[in-house]
């Protein structure tokens, strides 16, 4: 008499190796959804901030990235032209909205707002830096004072 299907050990051997994988699996699959959180926002500020060099660039205006993220805590940013006085003014085509950073991302910025000149260029060498929460994974956004480019590290 020929039996087909497999005993009961069989079966528990392999749920038993089935645990062990997902035992190592399960911690890696976290480490990689907070790297990837990190990466994304990093990658999302970083092309907000080649858009405004270019829109200042391309305008001959200035224009302003507001970080606000007080005590490096989470926060929100956003984009405004410059008039001629300095003031920060809204653009016709894009009001002024705060585009929030999630709620697992501190950002910190030196300095607070990132101002391009009608060249594309900022003032100062700027730094942002964007940590998670556990504050173990960090991404740095350079902005090159000589160039205007927006590096990410």
């Amino acid at each position: 008499m020929i039996k087909k299907g497999f005993t009961l050990v069989e079966l528990i051997i392999v749920v038993a190796i089935l645990a062990i994988l997902a035992a190592f699996a399960v911690p890696n699959y976290f480490n990689f959804l907070k790297t990837v959180t990190i990466t994304e926002q990093t990658e999302k500020v970083a092309a907000e901030l080649r858009y405004i060099r270019d829109y200042a660039s391309a305008r001959s205006i200035p224009c302003v990235l507001t970080i606000t993220a007080p005590n490096g805590t989470t926060g929100s940013y956003r984009f405004n032209e410059v008039d001629s006085n300095g003031e920060d003014i809204v653009l016709p085509s894009e009001p002024t909205v705060e585009i929030p950073f999630p709620d697992n991302v501190i950002v910190t910025a030196n300095p607070d707002d990132v101002t391009f000149t009608d060249t594309g260029r900022p003032d100062e060498e700027i730094r942002i830096t964007l940590t998670n929460s556990q504050e173990d994974l960090s991404k740095d956004i350079i902005i090159n004072q000589v160039t205007g480019r927006v590096s990410i590290q």
